[in-house]
């Protein structure tokens, strides 16, 4: 479907993309006022990327029908999270996994570590999100779900300290930069200290809008505690196919988006 859809011309793929995320609203919202406003909000997204609306930045609540409860904001990231978290679930695991330990760096609003926390029963999850607004919505997500998630209100990267989070108007477009907000930076090593020791993170979720760059390459010893791994790379801003050598070399095996219609995984040669 997708394949199909990058084809068309662009109106036609709107249109069929508008029609994916409502039966993926009928599909998953509880009640008719959530079902509406995810339907809404599909379009709304699309002109938020035009112009300013009434209400935009807006905190808005929506219930599904395995009970989740949802808050996100009237943004065009948080709409986009929810169609690639929930609809397309995206960060479905290509391969079979029982879960112990599942780290979320680049949490945004906490949806990936939420749709995890409903299909496995892992001991602990840790959520990492450098967005002082987006990590106070990703706490009302746990809270209201009752997710019991270590949220690290910090930027993931080869060192401890502080750096600069340059925001943007779409929630989950923020990245590193030279200007900003000064944020914690926590580095894996660091991390890795809040699972005990001779434990590994069973499932390393991974979107942090090219700092995955800077992450993955210098001394990456703490990989040897991680046995699988889903990302999303940006290619525009980091060396794509040099990360994927990397990782394949650190012990992983390859499954590309081609193969698993997912994110780029990775998963240990010996699991």
């Amino acid at each position: 479907m997708g394949n199909l859809r990058e084809r068309l011309p662009p109106p036609f793929r709107t249109v069929l993309g508008v029609l994916h995320e409502w039966l993926g609203a009928l599909r998953l919202a509880a009640d008719l006022s959530s079902t509406a406003r995810m339907m809404t909000d599909t379009l709304l997204f699309r002109l938020l990327g035009l112009v300013h609306v009434p209400g935009e930045g807006k905190e808005r609540c929506v219930r599904l029908k395995d009970g989740v409860e949802i808050t996100y904001r009237l943004d065009r990231g948080d709409i986009q999270s929810i169609r690639e978290v929930w609809i397309d679930e995206a960060y479905d695991p290509p391969f079979p996994l029982e879960p112990n330990y599942v780290v979320d760096l680049g949490a945004n609003i906490g949806l990936t570590t939420l749709w995890l926390s409903r299909r496995y029963r892992a001991a602990r999850f840790i959520a990492v999100e450098p967005s002082a607004g987006n990590a106070r919505l990703a706490r009302i997500n746990f809270e209201r779900n009752q997710v019991a998630a270590d949220l690290i209100e910090a930027a993931i990267g080869p060192r401890d300290g502080s750096v600069r989070f340059e925001g943007s108007r779409d929630s989950n477009r923020g990245r590193l930069g030279s200007t900003g907000d000064e944020v914690s930076m926590v580095s894996m090593s660091t991390l890795l200290r809040r699972i005990p020791e001779g434990t590994n993170i069973d499932l390393m979720k991974m979107d942090i809008e090219g700092g995955e760059q800077e992450l993955l390459t210098g001394d990456v010893a703490w990989l040897v505690r991680v046995r699988s791994i889903i990302a999303e790379f940006h290619p525009e801003v980091v060396d794509y196919p040099g990360l994927i050598k990397r990782l394949e070399r650190a012990g992983f095996r390859y499954l590309s988006p081609a193969l698993t219609g997912r994110m780029d995984s990775f998963v240990r040669n010996d699991a």
